[in-house]
């Protein structure tokens, strides 16, 4: 039984979440819901946006996603839930015993071919990055001082390169 695929998408995953939550460590409400225009997202609501996307795939994966997802919530109760989704699909992962085990199609009823711990994992790197990217452009609008995590943004990036390559 190999486990190789399973501890580079651990690996992935860690490194496509934790910068997030450098994001809202000491940030004051004011950054947390601010929108540079009427239409935008402010920092919470797309950190809602992730927390919400993640759990549906936990569903699609048959899961029992616990996470409640409030738009308007201070940066402590946005971090507990977006670290509780990112856990529960780190968990899923972790489980696994067989490389073999991340293409298995979902349980879930209304799951399809694509319906797969490796698909919704990944994706879900892949969503978290570019969210990533955004908030920190919200963040830095307010605040040019403010140390942002992209560099690991950037160590994420280069991480899933040297999968690719």
């Amino acid at each position: 039984m190999s486990t190789v695929k399973i501890k580079m998408i651990l690996e992935i995953h860690k490194a496509c979440t934790e910068p997030l939550y450098a994001v809202l460590y000491g940030i004051k409400e004011k950054e947390l819901n601010w929108k540079p225009a009427p239409e935008s997202r402010s920092v919470n609501e797309i950190m809602a946006h992730l927390i919400r996307v993640d759990s549906k795939f936990l569903t699609r994966l048959g899961q029992d996603a616990k996470i409640e997802v409030r738009e308007r919530c201070s940066a402590s109760e946005t971090l507990t839930a977006l670290k509780s989704v990112h856990e529960q699909l780190h968990s899923l992962v972790e489980k696994l015993s067989d490389d073999s085990l991340l293409f298995k199609k979902s349980p879930a009823k209304e799951a399809t071919d694509r319906d797969t711990i490796n698909e919704h994992v990944l994706h879900s790197c892949q969503h978290n990055l570019y969210h990533l990217s955004q908030v920190i452009y919200l963040r830095r609008a307010l605040d040019r001082s403010w140390n942002s995590p992209i560099m690991e943004w950037d160590k994420a990036t280069r991480i899933i390169a040297n999968y690719l390559s």
